[in-house]
């Protein structure tokens, strides 16, 4: 449990150390050559830029039409976050009630990233590091050029890591901000979501073209350790059938299993002596494999009172690249799709929920831009009220998600 949670403690204490430093420092800056560097709570700031001047004159055809498409794009995230985002957390919801009242015994998909699955699976970590530093830069470049374009002088820019994640930021001049046009701070609030969402359908067409060539990723059971501790027999079916670790369990009574709950699934569902049929996958060859399930989860027994199966291994869910339907091990191909797919991820996350008003973000900005003392809308904005649903509903799906992912 301490490896597995490893990260979380070295989230912990980065967090409590630059929170010290910020607590002893206050708002000191340290020089460095032609970078400030400054300590916050949970991380630090460097500050690389200067004031940069804005274009004078006024806007030329093009920042006018930029301006419209900006403003479409910020729409389309809204929209996508309504059509896509609170109809699954609704279902989500609906499920969770019906899993909870035994109306059903199917708990239900998760729809948010749950917070534990953050700090336990940590074959990920590089992925996101990289691909939230690309999303971050090129969204903040993004405004930046847009401010200069319309007029908007800019203070101080540079990069940062807050808890672990990496960020950049641009400070824009905050009076030649307020009294700029609104149609002209909207086009600046827009800017940042619309180039992740640009960064999001280029690389979505890269891996469209690399899965062209029969290439997929999944996700898979990967076998971590064989332990015979983990059942009532000496030797345990794992140990017998010759399992390693790295080996992947692709498939199981003939039904291909994509995360260890379903493998827990069927072994909870099959009695006690039975044999079950695996598909093992070994460095792209994949062989047969009985086992007979003649030991009993020693764990489960001393908890619940009842003797299920066990297989005497350890096991995790990981991502695999497949061909042509069958798990395929090519190390370059895997890691450029990972890489991919979660620049996609992180970029099309950044357009949604930069999108939609959260207090902080670009889509509060946005709105407060287009609909500032305009009626009904206008009192939304001001009085922050659709900031507070969404907060609400995003909250809620990150609390059962995370509640389905420890408890089910």
């Amino acid at each position: 449990m301490q490896q597995q949670f490893a990260l979380l403690y070295i989230v912990v204490l980065w967090t409590l150390l630059f929170t010290l430093l910020s607590t002893a420092f206050k708002d000191r800056e340290f020089k460095f050559g032609f970078a400030k560097l400054k300590f916050i709570v949970g991380g630090m700031l460097l500050y690389f830029g200067k004031d940069v001047r804005p274009r004078q004159g006024d806007a030329s055809r093009f920042d006018k039409v930029m301006r419209i498409v900006h403003i479409v794009a910020m729409f389309l995230g809204i929209v996508l976050f309504y059509l896509i985002f609170i109809p699954s957390s609704f279902n989500m919801l609906k499920g969770f009630i019906e899993f909870s009242t035994g109306a059903t015994t199917t708990p239900p998909q998760p729809v948010a990233v749950p917070i534990p699955l953050l700090f336990t699976i940590t074959s990920i970590v590089k992925y996101l590091i990289v691909s939230i530093a690309i999303g971050a830069a090129i969204h903040e470049f993004a405004h930046a050029v847009v401010a200069l374009r319309e007029g908007v002088g800019i203070r101080n820019w540079g990069v940062g890591c807050i808890f672990l994640i990496p960020l950049a930021f641009v400070e824009l001049d905050d009076d030649s901000f307020k009294n700029a046009s609104p149609v002209s701070r909207a086009s600046i609030a827009s800017a940042g979501p619309f180039a992740n969402a640009l960064v999001a359908i280029a690389v979505q067409l890269l891996i469209v073209l690399t899965l062209s060539s029969g290439f997929a990723l999944s996700t898979a059971v990967e076998v971590t350790n064989v332990n015979c501790s983990l059942c009532n027999a000496l030797q345990c079916p794992g140990e017998r059938l010759g399992l390693r670790s790295g080996d992947i369990i692709y498939a199981v009574n003939g039904t291909v299993v994509r995360s260890v709950g379903e493998i827990t699934k069927v072994l909870n569902a099959t009695k006690l002596g039975s044999t079950v049929e695996l598909i093992i996958c070994r460095n792209s060859v994949c062989f047969d494999g009985n086992a007979t399930l003649d030991a009993y989860n020693v764990e489960y027994m001393s908890k619940y009172g009842l003797a299920k199966p066990c297989l005497g291994i350890g096991m995790q869910n990981t991502i695999i690249l497949l061909k042509n339907g069958r798990p395929y091990s090519n190390p370059l191909i895997q890691e450029l799709l990972l890489y991919l797919n979660f620049i996609f991820i992180v970029n099309f996350s950044l357009f949604i929920f930069n999108a939609i008003p959260l207090f902080i973000t670009d889509g509060t900005i946005f709105l407060s831009s287009i609909a500032m003392n305009r009626g009904l809308m206008g009192k939304f904005v001001e009085h922050k009220i659709l900031d507070k649903v969404n907060v609400a509903i995003i909250l809620i799906a990150i609390a059962i998600s995370t509640y389905l992912f420890i408890g089910v």
